[in-house]
């Protein structure tokens, strides 16, 4: 390759990587952004589920939960398990996406 070439080559690349940073940072907001919206929605729910007088009780607060209101704290805690579950796993592959495609520019650059 020629000198002018190289260098063209070399600027797109460095193009293509700002664009894909710029990409994962639009990722991660969204992500973080998703999360603090249920966070706030699971919130909302709790606190639209109290009931008044679960606090007076001296007993365990297991026992308090086999009463009538239980539904309600099963659904929000089933629903916030499935929610951190998917999180982690869009986070995983996004980081192992990541990895490789610091790789291959790696590679690639050796090579040149």
């Amino acid at each position: 390759m020629t000198g002018r070439t190289e260098i063209r080559v070399r600027e797109i690349r460095r193009r293509t990587r700002r664009y894909r940073r710029r990409r994962e940072n639009r990722e991660l907001f969204s992500l973080t952004a998703f999360g603090l919206f249920l966070l706030a929605g699971i919130s909302v729910l709790l606190h639209g589920v109290q009931a008044p007088g679960v606090s007076a009780v001296a007993e365990g607060y297991g026992s308090v939960l086999l009463r009538e209101d239980a539904g309600a704290y099963i659904v929000v805690g089933i629903a916030a398990f499935v929610v951190g579950v998917t999180l982690t796993v869009i986070c995983i592959r996004l980081k192992k996406k990541k990895t490789n495609r610091t790789e291959d520019v790696g590679e690639s650059e050796e090579q040149t």
